[in-house]
């Protein structure tokens, strides 16, 4: 059996994170459209009417998304937009590169 080292173990752990907050069906669809957006980002807004969840359920996977540092969000005016963080794993960013099936 192998022995991690302590930076492998601490990688593993973080991606474990990952796919715990991507586990969730809601989560998924919307990091997938804060990925599609690009570098324009995504206001809360456009992801109720695209997905018809309330905000406080959006909030939640939001908060969630930036916890494990997948999105990010940027002031823009009195409102906030999100964004992909540029710290995301590459692997998974890459999966979501051409959307979900719809």
């Amino acid at each position: 059996m192998k022995n991690f080292t302590a930076q492998e173990i601490k990688s593993i752990a973080y991606h474990s994170k990952v796919f715990e907050a991507l586990g969730q069906e809601s989560r998924l669809k919307v990091f997938d459209l804060v990925c599609q957006s690009g570098n324009k980002g995504i206001r809360p807004k456009e992801i109720v009417e695209q997905l018809g969840i309330d905000g406080g359920t959006l909030q939640f996977h939001l908060k969630r998304l930036m916890t494990v540092n997948l999105i990010m969000t940027k002031p823009d005016g009195p409102r906030s937009t999100y964004y992909l963080n540029e710290s995301a794993p590459k692997g998974i960013v890459k999966v979501f590169s051409s959307g979900l099936p719809r």
